[in-house]
């Protein structure tokens, strides 16, 4: 989530959803991120069962959805899941869409995952939530299941997006996850060119 206005608290679900009533999505991309189709196509993404949380419009639910995956997408801003279920409609393709906070997700996702694949959505969230996201992504994660993320570093005070740095990403997951990969990537399109960090973190 890039390019929204800073704030030190953080959104609210009425405020994402704002941006979608008044069709201001300035940090969509309108593509899948290329990092992700980098990595899938060098066979590093886990084949199976997918969740994609913070969603958005979805371009990467279509994605692996596309290559057969089976893959849920959940987003709490109502418009996201509207448009996200009328692509997938449109292009006759499969996918679980929950209109849904990902810190409620509830028991029946436990272990359910072998792949978690975001983009900036830890650094959508208040700073204050993290070690809540952490503890919902070990939860919902298979063993050895992997989670993939950009992290946004911004350099920048207040959000969303909330700066994240490699120190912020090693003090949060090292407990529960073995970090594979954490590195700046050169994939990134042009306008978050040396702001975003790969992850590949895998549970343990």
């Amino acid at each position: 989530m890039n390019e929204t206005p800073k704030s030190p608290e953080g959104y609210a679900r009425d405020d994402w959803q704002k941006h979608y009533d008044n069709d201001d999505l300035q940090w969509d991309l309108g593509q899948v991120a290329p990092p992700f189709i980098r990595l899938w196509e060098e066979n590093k993404l886990p084949k199976g069962k997918a969740i994609i949380p913070g969603c958005g419009q979805g371009h990467e639910v279509l994605f692996l959805a596309g290559k057969g995956l089976q893959v849920t997408g959940l987003d709490y801003a109502p418009g996201a899941v509207d448009i996200l279920s009328r692509s997938l409609e449109e292009k006759k393709l499969q996918a679980n869409v929950l209109h849904q906070d990902f810190f409620q997700l509830d028991e029946n996702h436990n272990a359910q995952y072998d792949l978690m694949l975001e983009q900036a959505f830890f650094c959508a969230i208040h700073p204050s939530r993290r070690f809540a996201y952490v503890e919902t992504a070990t939860r919902i994660l298979k063993k050895g299941g992997l989670l993939v993320a950009l992290f946004y570093e911004t350099g920048e005070k207040g959000g969303p997006p909330f700066n994240t740095t490699p120190s912020d990403i090693l003090d949060h997951f090292s407990d529960d996850f073995h970090i594979e990969t954490l590195e700046k990537t050169p994939h990134s399109v042009e306008k978050r060119k040396d702001k975003e960090l790969l992850g590949l973190l895998r549970k343990k």
